[in-house]
């Protein structure tokens, strides 16, 4: 019973993480941490995003002007979010009283492809990725307590950021490192598990270069910062072979923004993220020794529907998913789907004197509405 509570926990989680506030796109994974002798996993997900933005132009009237290139007035709409696909690998070790873990996952991106906009804004297209390396302690204690410490390794990989002004932003590599803690309690006979986990804030400082048409204007350093986070996750058993779930997880997108700086402002970019909370709770049963499925629901609090970043495109989301697991022996298989509504935003962008793209119009406004996201994914667990 015990055994089958984590593993039906472990599916809860993994068919509901898809999609969160700044450009969060994976969590770190710690229901691998609390199953019994040594463990690895496999998981892979696809994201199909129907995210299109309507931009229209403005005069210095604040008239609907003339598209680039047409004689015709906005609104005209285009697609803005890439399809995705994500990975993750991790493995658990026990020794004795301790349990080793260590995960390698897909946990943030910025993917745009704004090169259908007949509109320019300031982040028109971008692919920027971030990957994550986790090392895992957690001691087991007397009276159900668990205890962890590690440490992430951040790994920002070479990206760019283009405009429909003809400006591209070429990023190189960097890391850095933050930590990670948590705190446990745990009653097996009722399958009841609350653990606490924080993992710490860093900044990643990256170089760029300025091609096109800012060929020859300095860059002048970009930043990454990592938010902090705090992730509550509790379960319990209500039922014989039913499990009830939630997770409250909140990260402080706010002080931890993404820039880029040139020695011109009107080509600088950067993100205008808020904190964020994420609300899930869920249902997962068990309809025979084999087969598990489980039911849950997420919401991500909205906090402003309006920005002037072209990185800020959603304004929290509500999402629905579902999984079922299937298990033989020592192998299991799960498979999760989720449906994604994020929340309308609307990005306004003001074209300053001396700002080439000042002759397309003196501002820009795009509105995201009615957007989904729809997720599919696949994990491979084996105990040995």
């Amino acid at each position: 019973m015990k055994s089958y509570f984590k593993a039906l926990a472990t599916l809860c989680a993994s068919s509901t993480a898809l999609h969160a506030g700044g450009w969060e796109t994976g969590t770190l994974p710690t229901a691998m941490m609390y199953e019994d002798g040594n463990y690895a996993e496999l998981s892979y997900g696809s994201l199909t995003y129907n995210l299109d933005g309507s931009t229209s132009t403005f005069d210095e009237n604040n008239a609907l002007a003339a598209l680039p290139g047409s004689t015709e007035t906005g609104p005209v709409k285009h697609k803005m979010a890439k399809n995705q696909t994500r990975s993750s690998i991790a493995a658990k070790f026990s020794v004795g009283s301790y349990d080793f873990g260590i995960s390698n996952f897909d946990s943030g991106a910025i993917k745009l492809d704004g090169t259908n906009s007949t509109v320019t804004s300031k982040t028109a297209s971008a692919d920027i990725s971030l990957k994550t390396t986790a090392v895992q302690v957690n001691r087991a204690l007397d009276g159900g307590f668990n205890f962890g410490l590690g440490m992430r390794q951040l790994e920002l990989g070479s990206g760019t950021v283009s405009t429909l002004a003809g400006v591209t932003y070429s990023i190189d590599s960097a890391s850095t490192s933050s930590i990670i803690a948590s705190a446990a309690y745990e009653m097996p006979e009722i399958a009841m598990r609350a653990e606490l986990v924080y993992e710490g804030s860093a900044k990643i400082d990256f170089t760029h270069t300025l091609s096109g048409n800012a060929a020859g204007t300095a860059a002048t350093g970009g930043t990454l910062k990592i938010p902090q986070a705090t992730t509550l996750n509790v379960q319990t058993g209500i039922a014989e072979g039913t499990l009830l779930f939630g997770t409250i997880r909140n990260v402080a997108w706010g002080s931890s923004q993404v820039s880029a700086n040139t020695n011109f402002a009107a080509y600088d970019i950067s993100s205008e993220f808020e904190d964020t909370t994420k609300y899930n709770i869920g249902i997962g049963r068990k309809f025979s020794d084999a087969l598990s499925g489980s039911l849950s629901y997420s919401q991500e609090a909205a906090s402003s529907s309006t920005s002037t970043s072209g990185f800020t495109l959603t304004d929290g989301y509500r999402s629905v998913s579902a999984g079922i697991k299937y298990t033989m022996e020592k192998i299991n298989v799960s498979v999760g789907y989720s449906y994604v509504m994020p929340g309308d935003m609307t990005v306004t962008h003001d074209f300053t004197v001396g700002d080439p793209r000042r002759g397309l119009g003196n501002s820009t406004q795009t509105v995201y509405k009615n957007s989904t996201i729809q997720g599919l994914g696949v994990k491979v667990g084996v105990n040995f």
